[in-house]
């Protein structure tokens, strides 16, 4: 009996995060079958004058944006339309040059440099709460959704301005940067459609939603109790307004329940069985755990903090690259928190630079969610770019994100 109760109260608080995904779906297919995505390719043309560097700095800078309120691979299922919709119809002027590989990067550098941005961001750093709480470390009653924002906003904006200049100066190809990029196979609409407005406001209706709801768990204790089914109460008027519903007399619902079979991102989910397949070998075979401790045996005790972050950092991050960032992050906690005291800095701190670190890794499709989302879907996405691109924003990272545990971190959480 006690253990159906265990079960049903763990489903319960999983339930939030399921309905996430299912209502980011929708919102995908939303976005992707009434062509939403052409106004907003259109719009960013525009504002950008044809610039495809400030074109580009635009979806990193969303990307970035999203995944401080949603979970940044709902981030990017949701701009995936987006993305498919600019790689279909945009092409650099004269050259006939698509641009598939620099908006696929872009899109996996600003969720993943984003999802760092808050605790409801990342995968990574919901474990860090639990392997927090688990632990009991010292200093964790003073993480909170807000108070995370006065260190992680500055860092986010200084990792993105350095993810966008290396990928406008390297991932677009010289002879085309200076190019303006034109529009193929886009109607030039002076309005939206009715069915495009009704799938604008359901999408902000689902972002309003979820970010008021990542804000009242944090800031409310009592809403805890109620939130699933306060979710439950949400995903169901979100499916009755795009598959019930009517949009006007005589018209049909937004999407029809063939949809969901018909619009899955297969490729990316494709990627994700590859991760999702790969972690339990892993962990039968230990190889995280061993990886974790061989990679620390190189850290003498007397070895004082700033070495100790950045070679953490960047173990993690590099061994994320090749197990994925959970399996890493759930391998590095317990390390770190029983070696902290050896090198005399807070667990705290070296746990936080674990959950950091291993959203930030950007060479390879397995390392992260929506590296194996963003990959998959977008085809023609060259891989040998991406490897040669990540490796050395991995590093400026790693010196990043060292820089603020050492100086900034330990100000807010002393």
């Amino acid at each position: 009996m006690e253990h159906n109760i265990s079960f049903y109260s763990y489903l319960l608080t999983r339930l939030p995060l399921v309905l996430t995904f299912a209502t980011g779906y929708i919102v995908y297919l939303l976005l992707a079958t009434t062509r939403l995505t052409d106004a907003f390719v259109l719009w960013s043309l525009k504002r950008s004058r044809n610039n495809l560097k400030i074109f580009l700095a635009y979806i990193i800078g969303s990307a970035a944006l999203l995944s401080f309120f949603i979970p940044n691979a709902i981030t990017v299922l949701t701009l995936l339309p987006f993305l498919k919709a600019m790689d279909r119809d945009i092409v650099v002027q004269d050259n006939d040059r698509r641009l598939t590989t620099a908006l696929t990067l872009s899109v996996i550098y600003g969720a993943n440099i984003g999802g760092m941005g808050s605790l409801i961001g990342s995968p990574a750093n919901l474990l860090l709460i639990g392997a927090l709480d688990l632990y009991r470390v010292p200093g964790r009653e003073q993480i909170s959704f807000l108070n995370w924002f006065i260190w992680s906003v500055p860092l986010v904006i200084s990792f993105t301005a350095v993810a966008w200049a290396m990928l406008a100066t390297f991932g677009v190809p010289k002879t085309i940067q200076k190019s303006a990029a034109g529009i193929y196979g886009i109607k030039r609409c002076l309005s939206l459609s009715l069915e495009q407005k009704c799938a604008g406001l359901l999408f902000a209706f689902f972002l309003v939603f979820w970010i008021l709801e990542g804000i009242l768990k944090e800031l409310l204790p009592v809403f805890v109790r109620c939130e699933p089914y306060i979710c439950i109460g949400f995903f169901v008027l979100f499916a009755y307004l795009a598959f019930v519903r009517p949009q006007g007399q005589g018209r049909a619902p937004l999407l029809r329940l063939k949809y969901i079979v018909s619009g899955l991102p297969k490729r990316g989910i494709f990627f994700l069985c590859i991760v999702a397949l790969i972690i339990p070998l892993i962990r039968v075979f230990q190889l995280d755990k061993d990886a974790a401790g061989v990679f620390l045996d190189f850290i003498r005790p007397e070895t004082s903090a700033f070495p100790v972050f950045l070679g953490t950092t960047l173990g993690v991050i590099f061994l994320t690259e090749i197990l994925s960032n959970t399996v890493v992050s759930t391998a590095f906690f317990p390390v770190v928190y029983f070696t902290s005291s050896a090198y005399n800095i807070p667990p705290l701190i070296l746990m936080i630079a674990v959950s950091v670190a291993s959203t930030c890794a950007f060479m390879t499709p397995i390392a992260t969610p929506c590296n194996a989302l963003a990959f998959g879907e977008m085809k023609r996405t060259s891989l040998v770019k991406m490897l040669v691109l990540g490796f050395p924003l991995n590093i400026f990272g790693a010196f990043l994100i060292t820089l603020w545990l050492q100086f900034v971190i330990p100000l807010v959480y002393s």
